[in-house]
């Protein structure tokens, strides 16, 4: 098995759920310089020399909200599948839930045109793929990607990338994002009086928080009017 896939994909996250000292690491030293050393030493006891420069390895860390810290780590350009061109740590301050989520190479079975799947590895060492996008089509920049992966650790209400379809039906309602003029599909068949939940728009990346009040859906929060832009 490739070394560097069970550094991203068995080690990280592992080390995420179970070894706090891992996380401080990355906030304190820094998250690059902190995932090469790591990486160093993993492939140092597997009696083998790492391929990547430290400059390869890069990354940040971010407060999203009062509760909620997020580690972005970027790796090395994968060069075969199921490599991950990033990891997203999210971690709740007050109840210790943390979250691992992966942006990993893929390939479109059916015209081998390469693709990018976001998936998440929960702490029973479980893989989920939420599904793929054509980076051409729909880069994913940062700022899609911390809201994409912060509404799913959030636990946002039908959350589509934006190649998944939609189709609308009886238990579902229509949003139209006040920014993009999206339509958002979502389930409502849930969604009780009271009830307060999150929609992201899959095309602008902003996330709404709504609450359904006297038959209406009432937008709660606050959102920056200009849409995410792609990094060049």
């Amino acid at each position: 098995m490739n070394l560097f896939y069970q550094f991203q994909h068995n080690l990280l996250p592992r080390w995420t759920y179970t070894t706090p000292q891992f996380i401080n690491d990355m906030m304190n030293t820094g998250v690059g310089t902190t995932l090469y050393k790591a990486a160093k030493n993993f492939y140092e006891k597997n009696n083998t020399e790492l391929p990547y420069k430290e400059e390869e390895f890069k990354g940040y860390t971010a407060r999203i909200d009062d509760d909620t810290f997020l580690v972005v780590m970027r790796f090395p350009k994968p060069e075969e599948t199921p490599l991950c061109f990033a990891s997203f740590i999210f971690a709740d301050i007050k109840t210790n839930e943390k979250a691992y989520y992966t942006v990993e190479k893929g390939k479109d079975p059916f015209d081998g045109r390469d693709m990018q799947f976001l998936c998440t590895w929960d702490k029973n060492a479980s893989h989920r793929n939420y599904g793929s996008v054509c980076p051409d089509e729909h880069p994913l920049n940062d700022i899609f990607l911390t809201r994409y992966f912060y509404a799913r650790f959030r636990g946002l209400k039908d959350v589509r990338t934006p190649e998944e379809p939609v189709e609308g039906n009886e238990n579902t309602r229509i949003y139209k994002c006040p920014v993009c003029g999206h339509e958002i599909i979502y389930d409502h068949l849930n969604i009780n009086e009271g009830d307060s939940f999150l929609l992201i728009c899959e095309r602008c990346a902003v996330i709404y928080k709504l609450k359904y009040q006297n038959g209406e859906y009432l937008m709660e929060n606050n959102v920056n009017k200009e849409p995410a832009k792609a990094e060049s």
